[in-house]
């Protein structure tokens, strides 16, 4: 029987060696697990139904994760608000906030803050979950992330997609079925429409202020408003870094997708029909 080119890497077959047209193969490309691994979508399959009937046998659903408004915030240095500059004093003395120049490398430097709760959210996600992250940004910058969240690797291992990965969000590229799998992020509009039926939509995590306009019209309206005293309008309120505070370790947003997550995976495993469990009905029900 002809091989049938499951796996491919560098252009070459895994198992019978051969040269592969990989323009002629409908192959899906796994660079983040392999540099230059491409597998057949049956065999993609193949594999997604594999870690089911494991998920199962070891009751660990799979989560996906976002990052930037997710797990952490950003914001150039150049952007930050009077009120938040303090911060840049303060990098060397706390472990959830760094300086990084790879978050936007052609903007300048940028500060990176961790959300309230993350290490123990990771920590209780970790014993129902094998965890994925899926972020729209450049591979160093979600490296860099990584180690801030994840130091000893334990969590995340080689299961990092980026924007080298693909363009859009997508389930495609998580070695798990759909039905066994959560996806939690603040995005919506950044997944492919037909897995918004696995998304648990968590709040977005601001600890900047957010910057809705032009540089150059912002500083224009901070010019005025010093020039004339003015007071700060309703709409204009302050971030968590201008008032020194944050969002709460036991109220925040992790705390809060943590029970859900619980939840889910709680109901998931009371159902006695195997056939009949899917995640998708437990956060849409």
């Amino acid at each position: 029987m002809a091989c049938v080119h499951d796996i491919v890497r560098h252009g070459f077959c895994s198992q019978c060696r051969s040269a592969v047209d990989t323009r002629r193969h409908a192959l899906i490309p796994f660079n983040y697990l392999v540099n230059g691994l491409e597998l057949r979508p049956e065999f993609v399959g193949a594999m997604k139904r594999h870690v089911w009937i494991k998920s199962l046998k070891e009751k660990r659903l799979t989560l996906v994760l976002g990052l930037q408004g997710t797990l952490y915030d950003s914001r150039q240095i150049s952007l930050l608000s009077d009120g938040e500059k303090h911060l840049t004093g303060e990098v060397n003395s706390r472990s959830d906030l760094w300086r990084s120049n790879k978050a936007f490398p052609d903007q300048g430097e940028a500060l990176c803050k961790l959300r309230p709760f993350v290490h123990e959210f990771l920590r209780e996600a970790n014993k129902m979950f094998k965890m994925y992250v899926f972020e729209l940004c450049n591979p160093e910058h979600a490296q860099e992330v990584i180690s801030f969240l994840d130091p000893h690797g334990t969590y995340f291992e080689k299961r990092i997609i980026t924007n080298r990965d693909s363009e859009m969000k997508n389930l495609d590229l998580v070695l798990a079925e759909e039905r066994g799998l959560v996806i939690l992020d603040d995005k919506h509009g950044q997944w492919w429409p037909d897995d918004l039926r696995n998304l648990l939509q968590i709040t977005p995590y601001h600890y900047f202020k957010r910057v809705k306009n032009n540089v150059w019209i912002m500083k224009l309206v901070d010019f005025f408003k010093k020039t004339f005293v003015l007071g700060i309008d309703k709409n204009d309120p302050k971030s968590y870094a201008e008032v020194r505070g944050d969002e709460g370790d036991e109220d925040g947003g992790l705390a809060t997708a943590l029970e859900l997550l619980k939840e889910i995976h709680s109901k998931f495993f009371d159902e006695k029909d195997e056939y009949s469990r899917d995640v998708r009905a437990l956060i849409f029900p």
